[in-house]
């Protein structure tokens, strides 16, 4: 994936700093809040980076569930929103077609949410984290 430089920058940092952190081979794991803005920082940056399919792409459901709880968690209801209607319609045999079908139809509708999801990541980062 790319990198990204988002609205905030913010996003980018926290995506880089707790994937530093998840490689560390002394690291304990992540929290749950740590946990949960990696998902929205990935999913998020994979959206931006129009490459959403390819995330999704070796585990769709499960990933869309993890990127629904978090989004959920931080605030985002128009993004959980969206992504439980994927879920929800999802067929019961997941072909590439509909997983890149999907992807591109939740990258349009995700870049233009009037969630403001880089503000949210920073806040639920200011909230749970120490990283100022």
């Amino acid at each position: 994936m790319e990198t990204w430089y988002g609205h905030f920058p913010i996003t980018s940092f926290v995506l880089r700093a707790l994937l530093k952190k998840r490689a560390a081979a002394d690291a304990a794991g992540l929290s749950k809040a740590e946990g949960i803005l990696l998902t929205a920082c990935q999913f998020w940056a994979a959206v931006a980076t129009r490459e959403l399919a390819l995330y999704l792409a070796p585990e769709p459901v499960p990933r869309l569930l993890l990127a629904f709880g978090a989004y959920s968690e931080i605030g985002a209801v128009r993004v959980a929103s969206a992504l439980r209607v994927v879920l929800a319609d999802r067929p019961e045999m997941l072909s590439s077609t509909w997983l890149r079908q999907q992807a591109f139809d939740l990258e349009a509708r995700l870049l233009d949410t009037e969630d403001a999801v880089d503000h949210l990541i920073a806040q639920f980062a200011a909230e749970h984290l120490d990283v100022w």
